[in-house]
């Protein structure tokens, strides 16, 4: 007998809007079910977020449908489904090789679909674990200058991430880094309420209120803990742990080839007050190259 979470996904075979074939599942999480797809037009492998609000819906008896727990939560849903499809009219307007590209975006079987480039690579966080030997001028070069070119563009139009980390790039085959899952992006400028989506570590202390200001301070927190993490090798210490006694470890202290100066900025970028931050990614931009070009000096390839 199949178990239960097994009905949860749909079955592989099954298509959508007569053009998305399911391949296979990837994950799943308490708002969404991801999977690896083809566009039978194309041939072309693709990704398909399906909006699954574990909290909210089941799936139905045909296992393609999506039924709500109770029919007073209808309310609810649309709200969340319209939430959900935020991230296709955010990507819509946003072409750059280092974001995920938007495909389609549809309602089927009773929920939202969004379909994205397939990215064929490791995560950043699988990247750094396996690639041992990539230096840190390769990182900052190849890798961490792209980022912020990319969050610039972004930022621009008046949208933040609010969930960059390892786990959230993707490092393709040909080397280029590439962000995804803009599920948790917003407009900062508006003033409702938003969502609390935090991960331990990259998040700052603003993603942990619904009314607290958010703006692009927010992201560079999360791109500094990147940072850190690459550098050091660890998890910089959760926000949630340094409101009292602040007691997160120099990254210099855990990377002595970096410069004094950087190391500064690196933790000037994790201050806990977002007002002791960079209020945007140009400062943060100057200073990784800057670093950069010493490190080259120094004979670091």
């Amino acid at each position: 007998m199949a178990k239960d979470n097994e009905y949860i996904w749909l079955p592989k075979g099954v298509v959508l809007k007569d053009t998305y074939r399911i391949k296979r599942k990837i994950a799943r999480s308490n708002l969404s079910i991801v999977y690896l797809g083809v566009c039978q037009k194309t041939g072309e492998k693709c990704i398909i977020k399906e909006h699954y609000p574990a909290k909210l819906v089941l799936r139905d008896l045909n296992r393609v449908g999506v039924v709500w727990r109770r029919p007073g939560l209808k309310g609810t849903y649309l709200q969340a489904q319209a939430h959900f499809f935020k991230e296709a009219d955010i990507l819509k307007d946003i072409s750059s090789e280092y974001i995920v590209k938007y495909i389609d975006h549809f309602v089927q079987n009773n929920t939202g679909y969004i379909v994205l480039e397939y990215c064929p690579g490791v995560t950043l966080e699988q990247f750094i674990a396996k690639e041992k030997n990539v230096s840190i001028t390769g990182f900052l070069k190849d890798i961490y200058l792209p980022l912020m070119k990319a969050l610039e563009q972004i930022h621009k139009k008046g949208i933040i991430h609010r969930d960059l980390k390892p786990s959230n790039i993707v490092i393709k085959k040909n080397g280029k880094p590439v962000i995804i899952d803009f599920g948790s992006a917003v407009d900062y400028r508006g003033t409702e309420h938003k969502q609390i989506f935090v991960t331990p570590g990259f998040s700052p202390l603003e993603f942990y209120s619904k009314t607290a200001k958010q703006g692009r301070y927010s992201d560079v927190y999360s791109l500094a803990a990147t940072l850190y993490y690459y550098l050091s090798g660890k998890t910089p210490l959760d926000v949630s742990q340094r409101i009292i006694d602040d007691q997160i470890e120099d990254i210099r202290s855990l990377n002595k080839i970096i410069s004094a100066r950087f190391a500064k900025v690196i933790m000037a970028n994790l201050a806990v007050d977002y007002r002791k931050r960079y209020s945007s990614l140009g400062r943060l931009r100057r200073a990784v190259r800057f670093e950069y070009l010493r490190l080259k000096l120094m004979g670091y390839e």
